[in-house]
């Protein structure tokens, strides 16, 4: 498979397992140009609003309540690919001297985040039901901004969930300080800003446990493409497919050097090592069979918070690709 043009692909970061896709690309005749903007966020806007861009990174919530509600006439097809992936427990944000400790205490609380509908959210929630018996509508939501993957006319809510609008003009961690809201769910930063804690206070150990026990690592925005590219050549999803998994496979190469290190990491090699021990030769797998605890996790949070049009199964949303070989 050759191509003249090459594909335009959008993302929100210098990802690891992004770095080689240009040149592996070139190297199969499938020429694809990656361009890196601010943030995940902008990569979303663009997609929806390029219609000239030929796929890149999506947050896969939003995606999912879009290809729920237009089904196969949906203009973004999802590879199986997984541009950003991670554990959310260290993603809950209490004020310093707050009583809060367990997402128990935070019933009948309110928590801002960024937009309701958004992955992070969605793994949260469905974390909260599942582990600790708290239902969305237990407690009061905050958001922050409209979605940024998704236009007006695809945004679904639940009816029983109490969402409003934060007050404009203040970021928030401000309204977590200054009381408005009484937890945070959010990117934030490391190490927490001042005066801000993590709600789980082992949360690495906390994070382990739950993948021990479920096998469920979350993902966060997936690889999608225009609908009709892939529908003029039958072979270009798995093309597509094997250049980004290639990709992420030389990425990881690069993480058990024992020569030089390649991240800006000491002991890079020892937590290699002891992540392999505990999740496996590959912890970041693409495809739909490695990850069917993930997604079948997934699939029922986005159904159970109402954020989905209709039922549609996972092949409905990610195309049936594996690793070859």
């Amino acid at each position: 498979m050759r191509m003249t043009e090459p594909l335009g692909f959008v993302f929100g970061g210098s990802y690891d397992r992004l770095a080689d896709v240009d040149k592996l690309s070139a190297e199969h005749g499938l020429p694809i140009r990656t361009r890196l903007l601010p943030s995940p966020k902008d990569a979303f806007s663009a997609l929806r609003d390029d219609p000239d861009l030929a796929g890149g990174e999506m947050s896969v919530s939003f995606y999912m309540t879009e290809r729920s509600r237009l089904g196969g006439a949906a203009d973004l097809v999802a590879l199986p690919v997984w541009v950003s992936r991670a554990f959310r427990h260290s993603n809950v944000y209490v004020r310093e001297d707050s009583e809060f400790h367990s997402p128990e205490d935070l019933r009948g609380r309110r928590i801002g985040l960024p937009e309701y509908g958004m992955t992070m959210a969605v793994w949260l929630r469905g974390l909260f039901a599942d582990e600790y018996g708290i239902k969305p509508s237990d407690i009061r939501w905050v958001a922050h901004r409209p979605p940024a993957g998704l236009g007006t006319e695809s945004v679904i809510y639940p009816a029983d969930v109490d969402i409003a609008t934060a007050p404009p003009g203040l970021a928030l961690h401000e309204l977590l300080l200054r009381g408005d809201i009484d937890a945070w769910i959010g990117a934030g930063v490391a190490p927490p800003l001042p005066g801000v804690r993590r709600l789980f206070d082992d949360v690495h150990a906390v994070e382990r446990d739950y993948f021990r026990r479920t096998s469920v690592f979350p993902v966060m925005h997936v690889l999608v493409m225009r609908r009709a590219l892939l529908s003029r050549d039958e072979g270009l999803a798995q093309a597509v497919f094997d250049i980004f998994n290639e990709a992420k496979l030389r990425a990881q190469r690069r993480l058990w050097s024992t020569s030089v290190s390649y991240p800006t990491l000491p002991w890079t090699l020892a937590a290699v090592e002891e992540q392999t021990r505990f999740m496996g030769k590959d912890p970041w797998p693409y495809g739909l069979e490695a990850n069917q605890p993930t997604l079948r996790t997934l699939l029922r949070y986005m159904e159970d918070q109402g954020l989905l049009w209709g039922h549609l199964d996972l092949p409905d949303y990610f195309l049936p690709l594996e690793p070859q070989g």
